[in-house]
């Protein structure tokens, strides 16, 4: 008996059955829902930088940055010659053709290289296999960082987009990144067949995880041509060592080669010879995924249609926030990167420990992702908030070890200490990302801080002692900062004054605007032998005046005939007859604003003098001023016609007649 479609839907409704049930799991289905978008985008608008991101879901998963000012160097190939040889570090500096000269570790260099010297001892030394001016193959393994050179290694390594062709090996290997071991096993299967010249080894990358063994060939193929191009190329010697024998590829194709994956949906480039150049690596590698190059051609540039500029900012911030209130800082050493970690708000005091492991693996989960997107390497050390439960640190140890796995550096972890540090090392593979975009602050060479204006004042004064300590100082100029010569002259002139009048010398202050506490000068003028012998003499006299006996002082002072004939009579104080002294122009002198000595030089040199140095300054403008007229004067009016009245008034400058200033009558 057939069932029709409706009685076949009820029997399924009945015993619980839904269309759901064809359409496969429902893991599957939030598996589809759940995936991470991957995509690259590449910003190359200026030839003077190029930045390129890897989203995850629109967030930033990498950063990197390549300045036209710093030259990249890593991975390139040179035949260099070897300038010194170091017994004392076990290591060789070698003259690549660059600004500095290359640091190379002994045990970085193969016996191929090896030089017989005819010495022969139990334990070989880098004095007996390497001698100056030795030619050597080296290749850049880490960029010059601060005054130190960069780093060299006589093992050559040619990375491709599946491979690595390694010299000095006999054998095959996998990635430590592939942790499976059938996949392990099943590619060193792959590539056991595969016929390598002398001294020639393979390193299988990540990318090369479930690849087929035409697409290893065609990559090893490739390897292969690279290297006898190479090998070519140093026999020939046209030109004389040191020189470059290979260049490694540009950033825009190196990060498509490292980092292109099939879950990468689409990769955006802004400039056409950048897509050009993607567009041929990705033809001739991954031809299938040729149709994911974009070019972008939106006016709004391509990182703030995406939100990305934001982000990238956030970048140089020490301060980074966590979901749950707390943040965290970072702070890079010349020793040492060290990162705080600090909790959000807590309720209540037993949600401590709570609110600790919380904060603490958001932590984890955002100082993995900070140190490789800021390429921050070297030792690292975390401070996280104390957790009283060992378990609690266990899970945490956990969280950062998980997501350090997705880091392409090395990483070593240690665990957790009893002062709730945790130590970790990572491998630098390119200069921090705020290397390009700062310089150091002239003003505290970095540190953060500069000195106060007080020790500074302090410092200038012990400095302007030190140097009249020998008390030969004719003349003394000291150059310093506009602010330290204000502070002087409002606080500290009558001390100047008074160390001049002392100690018989010309202080001068020269301000130039600008200069730092550390570029101060002082400039010196001796006093000659006759100066000084002039100097000596007035001194003894005065010595001499001063320790005369009483009576001899007592004599030696002049008699007042007044003073002797009033002599125990009370009698009135002479008082003196005050004189208004006036100008031409009939006003009285004011004291109170008449100008200081301070900053007026006179002859004598006992004046603080202060100069400006305006040889930086730029010239403003000079408006033209038109000249002045003469100023006429008034006739003097005739005395005889004027009365009582008129005269008076006439003494104070004024006159009755017309009601008239001396302004007006220079205007008539």
């Amino acid at each position: 008996m057939a069932l029709s479609a409706f009685e076949f839907f009820l029997l399924l409704v009945y015993y619980g059955f839904t269309a759901e049930s064809y359409r496969g799991p429902a893991k599957d289905k939030r598996k589809v829902i759940m995936a991470k978008k991957l995509s690259m985008m590449i910003n190359r608008d200026h030839p003077e930088v190029c930045r390129a991101v890897i989203l995850e879901d629109g967030r930033i998963n990498d950063y990197i940055v390549e300045n036209v000012s710093q030259e990249k160097i890593k991975g390139n190939i040179y035949l260099g010659v070897i300038n010194r040889v170091e017994p004392a570090i076990e290591a060789a500096f070698v003259d690549f053709g660059g600004s500095k000269y290359g640091f190379l570790p002994f045990k970085d260099v193969l016996k191929e290289s090896y030089v017989d010297t005819g010495e022969k001892k139990a334990r070989i030394r880098i004095q007996d296999v390497l001698v100056r001016g030795q030619e050597i193959l080296v290749q850049v393994a880490k960029e010059s960082r601060d005054a130190k050179g960069p780093s060299l290694t006589n093992s050559i390594s040619l990375p491709g987009r599946f491979l690595v062709l390694m010299s000095g090996s006999h054998a095959s290997a996998v990635s430590r990144k592939i942790e499976d071991g059938e996949e392990r096993k099943k590619l060193k299967t792959l590539v056991a067949d595969f016929k390598l010249p002398d001294n020639l080894g393979l390193i299988i990358r990540t990318a090369g995880l479930g690849r087929t063994k035409t697409e290893l060939q065609k990559d090893l193929q490739r390897l292969l041509m690279v290297w006898e191009n190479l090998s070519t190329s140093r026999e020939k010697k046209i030109n004389k060592p040191p020189f470059l024998l290979y260049q490694e590829a540009d950033m825009v194709v190196r990060l498509v080669r490292d980092n292109f994956t099939t879950e990468t949906s689409e990769v955006l480039v802004d400039n056409i010879e950048s897509y050009n150049a993607v567009k041929g690596f990705m033809k001739m590698v991954m031809p299938r995924f040729t149709n994911r190059v974009k070019l972008y051609k939106d006016t709004t540039p391509i990182f703030s249609r995406f939100n990305i500029e934001d982000q990238i900012e956030s970048l140089y911030q020490r301060k980074v926030s966590l979901p749950s209130g707390g943040s965290i800082v970072f702070d890079s050493g010349e020793a040492m990167v060290s990162i705080d970690v600090n909790s959000g708000k807590t309720t209540s005091a037993s949600q401590l420990e709570e609110t600790a492991l919380k904060t603490n693996l958001e932590a984890a989960e955002e100082i993995g992702r900070q140190l490789r997107i800021r390429d921050l390497g070297g030792l690292v050390v975390i401070d996280f908030i104390d957790m009283f439960h060992k378990k609690n640190q266990t899970l945490v140890e956990k969280e950062i070890k998980k997501i350090c796995k997705l880091d392409k550096a090395r990483i070593n972890i240690a665990r957790i200490s009893k002062f709730g540090l945790l130590e970790m090392s990572r491998q630098r593979l390119a200069p921090p990302v705020q290397q390009g975009a700062f310089v150091e602050c002239d003003s505290c060479a970095g540190t953060g801080i500069v000195r106060s204006l007080n020790y500074v004042v302090m410092h200038v004064l012990r400095k302007i002692k030190e140097h009249l300590a020998s008390g030969r100082v004719k003349e003394l100029t000291v150059e310093v900062s506009s602010d330290v010569t204000e502070y002087m002259l409002n606080h500290k002139s009558a001390f100047l004054l008074g160390l001049q009048e002392k100690l018989q010398f010309k202080l001068e202050f020269l301000s130039k605007p600008g200069v730092t506490w550390t570029d101060f000068k002082y400039l010196v003028t001796n006093k000659t032998s006759e100066e000084l012998k002039g100097l000596d003499l007035i001194t003894n006299n005065a010595l001499i005046e001063t320790t005369k006996p009483k009576d001899e002082q007592e004599q030696s002072r002049p008699q007042n005939r007044a003073n002797s004939l009033n002599k125990g009579r009370r009698s009135r104080p002479i008082q003196r007859k005050r004189y208004n002294r006036r100008n031409s122009n009939g006003q009285r002198f004011d004291r109170k604003r008449m100008p200081s000595k301070i900053g007026n030089s006179n002859e004598d040199g006992s004046d603080l003098v202060v100069r400006h140095d305006t040889s930086n300054v730029t010239p403003k403008e000079t408006v033209p001023v038109s000249p002045s007229s003469p100023l006429t004067i008034a006739p003097k009016p005739d005395r005889g016609s004027e009365n009582i009245f008129e005269r008076i008034t006439g003494f104070f400058g004024k006159t009755s007649k017309d009601g008239d200033s001396p302004s007006s009558g220079a205007d008539s």
